[in-house]
This record gives C-alpha cells, structure tokens and sequence, in this order.
C-alpha cells in the first residue's frame, strides 16, 4: 500500500513531465519563430539568434533526445521522490539541474551530427522545461498540503512491531505525509505475560522522539486484542515489522486479516543487520527476498562499468607512445620481459593475471621470503621502502605509477575498474579475516582513497581495509570522480610511492 500511493503519484508526475517537454518544445519553437518575426519588424538582434529556423521535423530528433534524458535526469536527481521539500528554490532546482545537463546534451548532438539548429531554441526550450517541472512539483505539494489539511485521502494502518522497524517505519511515514497514512496504533502479536516490560517502555520512548504526524503511543498484545481491535477501528492494512522471534504468529494473524479482507504486508527488511539491505524480485510466480551490503546492484555500476570501456580505451590509445618508451627502456636496461604477470584475487574472488611494467629484477619473487624480516606493513602485505629489488629504472616507475599503465587491459577485459579495492594476491587472501573479505564485494580498481590518502604512507593493513570498506560504503559515481581527479596530482608529483 506505501509503494501502490508513492506509484500513483510518480506516474502521475511521470506523465506530467513528459507533457510539459512536449508542451515546452513545441513552445519554443514556435515562441522563436515569433521573435523571428519581430527581429525583422523592428530590426533589433536577438542573442545566438539565426536568419530563419530549420522546419520543425529537422528539429524532431532533439526532442526524442530530450524525451529520454529528461527522464532519465529527473529519477536521478531525486524528482519522483518524497515531495517533502522546504521551499521553492529546491523545487525548482530539480528542473533547473537537469535542464543544464539536458542543453549541453543537445548542444552536443546538434555540434555531432552537424545540424543547423538555433541555440537560442535550445535555451527557450530547456528554460521552459526547467520552470515548468519546479512549477509542476510546487502545486502537487500545496494540493496534497490541501487535501492533508481536510483530512482527505489518508489511509489507516497498524504497525505490528515494537523493534527497530517498526520506528524507522513510522519515522518514515511521518517524514512523508504527502502519502496520507494514518498509523492508529501500534501492535505485538506476543501476549502481555510474553513481552518484556523493560522493552515496552523503552519502545515508548523511542516514539516520544519521533517529530512529524501524531504518534499513537497506544500498543496492542496478543493476536485476540488486535483481532478485536480490526472490529472496532477502520484499518486498511496492517504491516508487520521485527518478525523474526514470532513468524508463526504472523502466519496466524495473515490468515485473521485474510478473512477480515484487510490487507497484510511484511516488512522484506527482515534481518537489521548493519549495512545489509533487502530488495525483492521475482522468480517466475516465486517472490524472493535478497539481502546484500553495499554497494548493492545499482544501475549506477552498469554505467561505472560503461565508463571503465570507455576511459580506458581512450587512455590506453593516447598513452601507447609513452607504454612503448617504457617497454624499450625496460628491455634496455635489465634482463627479462617487459611485462611482470601476477595472479590477483577480483570481484568475489575471481582470479585474473594482472598485467603490469616489470619494475623488479628477473626472479624476485624468489627473494620475498629472505626479505619477509624488514616488511613494513602489519599484515598480510609486504612492502619495504627500499626494496633491493627494485630496479633502478624500476624505482622510477613506481614514483609515478607508470609500472601500472598495463592495467588499462584489464580494466577494457573487466578484472579490473579505473577506480576500486587494491587487487589482492591470493596469498593474502588465504589469511583475510572473514570481515576482509567485504573488500572483494566490488571490482578492484588501479587507484582508490588509499592512493590518494598517502599510497605507501599508510603501514597499516587495518587501515587500508578501513579505507576499501569506507569507498564501498559510501561507493557513488562522484566519489569516483573525485578520487580520479585527487589521483592525478598524487600521480604527477610521486607523492608516498616506493
């Protein structure tokens, strides 16, 4: 019943959206040809103006474009979320933020395909499209306020839970009141004798925090209170949260409200465990709950993914000149291949051989054993700072992580991400803690918050796990461009490399 409300009303808006683009197209080309009109009465100029408009089917192509990205911007920059905003600015900033990115968009399809299409077309439109989405939000907010006000179309639930879930449930319903829900009580299918006093009162308490609707303070106990209580109060549904300690009891209060014909939802959030989210799908007519840490299966990874292919082509092309010089010198200056091949642990413990500029003496791997004694980092990884090792033109390469360009391959090939975990060895994996092993939920990348908060300055194998899980955690398409771009200057002065 939340998400059939919340539905309605994104459809509804969803709709609206398009009408308004398609309203605001047409709009401005036309309000253009009028001020075409004018131009030529009273002779004056009109800024990034041209001496007539293309026929309005050579301009079709920009409004398929527009249709497409509109609408994707718009779920992006949170425009079908809760309408619970503080003023009209922030309305009106939706439109206005996706209006930008959608004119530099079509500025860059009229500049690819080489279309002789007006400029000032482009800002007439998307400016009318900006106004038009923020007016849009701003009017269904004062019309829901308006109904809210009457006491019009709310909806009466019992949240059945006294846990964790049952206080971010109504805190969430109190944050959004444009859904009308009315929370009539609060309910536990334990009896009186069954129910810890001490958690009771400390569920009320937790209640007396909250801000927002009216919080009934009132808990029904047992399955036979509640079942009275559907006689004597309008409730539409009931949602069951904390269910773990009494499912059977659930199955038995289902099967009360089937036969009363009120509606029973369970909350899929079932185990609170930490980071852990639940999603559900289904698998043919079977619904199945999933529970998973972040980063999760956003949409978003699909594209990082998308980003990978493209970036690393292009620097892998631009930087081949540069991969050749290595490869000369590299032969040039020590016996052995130019490339050093090493098996490394990725997504979920995949093996893949990474590829990088061999920046040691021939065999060193022979030599880690006699050279365990002078390791720097605690842990299972070994690094020392003046490793004898490393060859001299090898210690340059590191400086500036030019040994590493080769993993432009395996982030084409998809072993690896421009940005993410340092990619273990399976050594070290072999001696992970279970709570490590979280790094390897998300594809390893060539550079990630470790590189750019001091690369081999950090000594600490705890601390480099810490900064691994915090990108995870907080894992989003700006971080990684900001990590990217942090990563540059880190690169170019050398700064922490060994």
């Amino acid at each position: 019943m939340l998400k059939e409300n919340w539905r309605a009303l994104k459809r509804i808006e969803q709709l609206c959206d398009n009408l308004i683009i398609i309203i605001a197209f047409f709009s401005a080309y036309y309000g253009r040809s009028s001020l075409l009109f004018w131009d030529d009465y009273f002779g004056f100029d009109i800024p990034f103006g041209g001496a007539q408009l293309a026929p309005l089917k050579d301009y079709l192509i920009l409004l398929f474009v527009a249709l497409i990205s509109y609408n994707v911007l718009l779920s992006m920059s949170g425009a079908y979320n809760s309408m619970r905003l503080n003023n009209g600015w922030q309305l009106l900033r939706i439109g206005f933020f996706s209006s930008l990115i959608v004119f530099f968009l079509l500025s860059g399809v009229i500049f690819i395909l080489k279309l002789d299409l007006s400029r000032s077309f482009l800002i007439l439109f998307t400016l009318t499209v900006a106004f038009g989405v923020g007016l849009l939000r701003y009017l269904v907010l004062l019309l829901l306020r308006f109904w809210r006000a009457r006491g019009k179309n709310f909806r009466s639930i019992i949240i059945c839970g006294i846990g964790d879930q049952a206080l971010r449930l109504m805190r969430e319903i109190a944050a959004r009141p444009e859904l009308g829900i009315r929370v009539r009580s609060f309910a536990d299918l334990r009896s009186a004798s069954d129910i810890a006093p001490a958690d009771l009162v400390a569920f009320k308490l937790s209640l007396g925090k909250l801000s927002g609707l009216a919080i009934p303070k009132r808990v029904i106990q047992g399955i036979e209170a509640i079942d009275s209580a559907l006689s004597e109060y309008v409730v539409d549904e009931i949602i069951f949260t904390d269910v773990v300690e009494v499912m059977p009891l659930v199955r038995d209060m289902i099967a009360i409200c089937a036969e009363r014909g009120v509606r029973t939802t369970i909350a899929a959030d079932i185990f609170s465990v930490g980071l852990i989210k639940s999603g559900i799908s289904h698998f043919g007519g079977m619904p199945l709950i999933h529970f998973q840490t972040p980063p999760g299966d956003r949409w978003e990874l699909a594209l990082k993914r998308w980003i990978d292919i493209v970036c690393g082509s292009i620097l892998l092309v631009l930087l081949l000149p540069l991969m050749a010089l290595i490869a000369i010198l590299i032969k040039l200056t020590s016996p052995g291949p130019v490339l050093y091949v090493q098996k490394r642990v990725g997504l979920n413990g995949r093996l893949f051989d990474l590829y990088k500029f061999r920046s040691m003496y021939q065999d060193a791997d022979k030599m880690q054993k006699e050279l365990l004694q002078y390791n720097e980092m605690s842990g299972p990884v070994f690094k020392m700072k003046h490793d004898p090792r490393v060859t001299k033109l090898g210690k340059i390469l590191r400086k500036f992580s030019l040994d590493e360009l080769p993993q432009l391959y395996n982030v084409i090939r998809g072993d690896m991400s421009l940005v993410g975990p340092r990619p273990p060895i399976p050594g070290e994996v072999s001696v992970y803690e279970r709570s490590d092993r979280r790094r390897l939920s998300m594809r390893p990348g060539m550079t990630c918050i470790w590189q750019v908060s001091g690369r081999n300055k950090i000594n600490s194998f705890d601390s480099w796990v810490k900064l691994d899980l915090e990108y995870i955690d907080n894992w989003s398409l700006a971080l990684d461009l900001w990590i990217m771009l942090k990563t540059i200057p880190v690169v170019l002065i050398g700064a922490g490399a060994r």
